[in-house]
């Protein structure tokens, strides 16, 4: 960490914040607490703040209200959003409105890490969706320590489902995939995000050059063959950066 954050965790939950709180601060981060959302506002208008976790359901004033209330007094700050209920309408609109991302309890506490970390660098937010570990891994090694803020999936079900929960800029696509093929899960994500840019990754070009074709008439950016050149990678993934009009990603020290 290069400098310590501070949290603001709201959450109605007493029992709760104090635990988490407990663990943020063991891991390094400085923690505010509030009880509801009206208390949050208070702190957001009186301390500087990194970061917001912020309980969905609450009393009087729900999650997502305070939500656009902390958005229009400080609109950079990045909110993750909690729930641990099927609030299936109130996570959409989150995201909708700007929130980095929702995690359900109980918490993952190494998703919980990760999601506050990308939460604050600039670089886009990439999805590397693809059943080979091995090549997920480098690539969200070598693309991390260039300033992108990367998640991984290995099947289709669980791209959709981040999808679902996060915003991303950009996805890497691989055509095989279990349960469902690349164009099956590209349609599904272009539901869910419509503004995702789509770069397909393949090792099958001809075998799975139908399927190209129907994804790249319909959207896709770019694609590329494997095995990956990351340089070709990188010079790529910076022009969607500047057409998008992200801040450029932080170059390695």
């Amino acid at each position: 960490m290069k400098k310590k954050l501070t949290i603001l965790l709201t959450d109605d939950n007493r029992e709760f914040t104090q635990n988490l709180r407990d663990i943020l601060e063991l891991k390094g981060y400085a923690v505010l607490t509030a009880s509801d959302g009206f208390q949050a506002l208070d702190i957001i208008y009186a301390s500087p703040v990194d970061l917001v976790l912020l309980d969905i359901k609450m009393p009087v004033m729900n999650g997502v209200e305070t939500f656009k209330k902390i958005k229009k007094i400080k609109p950079t700050t990045p909110v993750i959003m909690l729930t641990a209920f099927a609030l299936e309408e109130l996570i959409q609109e989150s995201l909708q409105e700007g929130a980095f991302a929702c995690l359900k309890k109980p918490l993952d506490f190494d998703e919980l890490f990760a999601t506050i970390e990308q939460a604050i660098p600039n670089g886009s937010m990439i999805l590397v969706v693809d059943d080979d570990e091995h090549l997920c891994q480098n690539l969200l090694d070598v693309l991390s320590q260039k300033g992108y803020r990367v998640t991984i999936a290995l099947d289709s079900t669980s791209a959709i489902e981040k999808v679902r929960t996060s915003v991303f800029d950009i996805m890497l696509l691989d055509m095989k995939l279990p349960p469902l093929n690349g164009l099956e899960t590209y349609l599904a994500i272009r539901q869910l995000c419509p503004s995702i840019v789509v770069v397909i990754i393949t090792g099958f070009l001809p075998e799975m050059e139908e399927m190209i074709n129907i994804i790249r008439k319909s959207g896709a950016y770019a694609l590329m063959e494997k095995p990956i050149n990351i340089d070709k990678l990188l010079a790529l993934l910076e022009q969607i950066q500047s057409l998008n009009g992200k801040t450029e990603p932080e170059k390695p020290k």
